[in-house]
């Protein structure tokens, strides 16, 4: 089992941490509240059901990958930057209910990237060396 680095985390980078793992539950649980706002209808529209599995599906990815950048994985950091941008900026742009989620999204990506969050992930998990050819 991986253990955690003995380095110390910068501040930047713990609100992230905690902030996604806050994101991997708001996910689940707008996806949740979707599907009981429409389990009175008499029948779930595609929309709605599509909507909520997309909540779910990242809502697990934020958790997976919000405990991986605990880990001090660079790779986590580059994954969620991804999953941050795939799944803020829609929301920022259309769903106004969902916008606050988007922006602790945004926020999360921000805090990754910042110079100090950098040079940890330097010391932590290097880049492999590139070979010569």
């Amino acid at each position: 089992m991986p253990r955690r680095p003995d380095e110390p985390v910068p501040g930047g980078l713990q609100i992230a941490q905690f902030l996604w793992l806050l994101a991997g539950v708001l996910f689940l649980g707008f996806g949740g509240f979707l599907i009981y706002e429409h389990i009175d209808d008499a029948s779930l529209n595609f929309g709605a059901v599509a909507l909520a599995l997309f909540f779910a599906a990242a809502g697990c990815a934020c958790g997976v990958l919000g405990y991986r950048l605990f880990m001090g994985q660079r790779s986590a950091r580059a994954n969620l930057t991804w999953l941050g941008v795939i799944t803020a900026v829609p929301l920022l742009m259309r769903f106004g209910r969902y916008s606050l989620l988007a922006a602790i999204v945004m926020f999360c990506v921000a805090l990754m990237w910042i110079p100090s969050s950098n040079r940890y992930f330097k010391i932590v998990s290097p880049k492999p060396a590139k070979r010569k050819r």
